[in-house]
């Protein structure tokens, strides 16, 4: 249920990938239909994505955020200077993380990703926020790239850089500054809002039922419906178990219209 309330824990289920695969959009809309999910974030360059789109006017209480893509399947627009990161196949690849940053590549970049969001844009997607596949939006190199886009679209919500985590496995004191040193550049620059926590559902799942989780104003969590992924598939089952009830009685589900 959406509903709005001053100092409810707002708690944000996004479905990642949407437009992947048939099975992908699927799932993901039966999951938005029951209230489990709250936001999706579709791929402007995947193969399903056209199917997706077409469905979105039937959710106006969810809110559609663009999923942007430098790490796999070709690109939308040319790919003139984008060669660093392409594969054998013309495919965008994971080289992104390794590759140098020149001023050729960066403005390429730039170029992919304003491409993906006119094609949402053109196929009608209410964009309400921006996050990005294997969280490259997080890369400080691609810093200048996000803000730029961002000031393009006029978008001002953006996933912020994950900070929750299983009781198991605590990052290091240098891994935890540097994000706390994104977060406080996201929001600054080009006054940008995100939640204050974001993670994987399988880490606050069991963070949640350790009893460990920190009181917070906001939270994302995010979701693979309708993937062929094992890990995925369980993430997807525990969505579906009534993990609320370990939340605080004043928690709200909500999309990014509420943040």
């Amino acid at each position: 249920m959406f509903i709005a309330a001053a100092e409810c824990m707002l708690v944000i289920v996004n479905a990642d990938d949407l437009g992947t695969s048939e099975r992908v959009n699927e799932r993901t809309f039966e999951l938005i239909d029951s209230g489990l999910v709250t936001s999706a974030t579709l791929i402007a360059n995947a193969p399903a994505f056209e199917a997706a789109a077409k469905q979105l006017k039937a959710f106006p209480k969810c809110s559609f955020g663009v999923h942007l893509n430098l790490t796999a399947l070709p690109p939308v627009g040319p790919s003139r200077g984008l060669e660093p990161i392409l594969d054998d196949n013309g495919h965008m690849s994971g080289k992104l993380f390794s590759v140098a940053m020149t001023p050729t590549l960066r403005a390429a970049l730039l170029r992919e990703l304003i491409a993906q969001v006119e094609r949402e844009r053109e196929f009608g997607v209410p964009i309400s926020h921006f996050d990005s596949h294997q969280h490259v939006h997080t890369l400080p190199k691609l810093f200048s790239v996000l803000k730029a886009l961002q000031r393009r679209f006029s978008v001002r919500k953006v996933r912020t850089t994950r900070n929750l985590f299983a009781p198991d496995r605590t990052p290091s004191r240098i891994h935890t500054l540097r994000k706390r040193i994104f977060d406080v550049a996201l929001r600054s620059v080009y006054c940008t809002k995100s939640t204050e926590g974001f993670g994987e559902f399988r880490d606050f799942y069991s963070t949640v039922k350790a009893g460990r989780l920190e009181r917070l104003r906001s939270l994302e969590l995010m979701v693979h419906p309708g993937t062929s992924d094992s890990r995925y598939n369980e993430e997807t089952a525990l969505l579906s178990s009534g993990w609320y009830q370990y939340l605080p009685s004043d928690f709200i589900f909500g999309s990014y219209h509420l943040l």
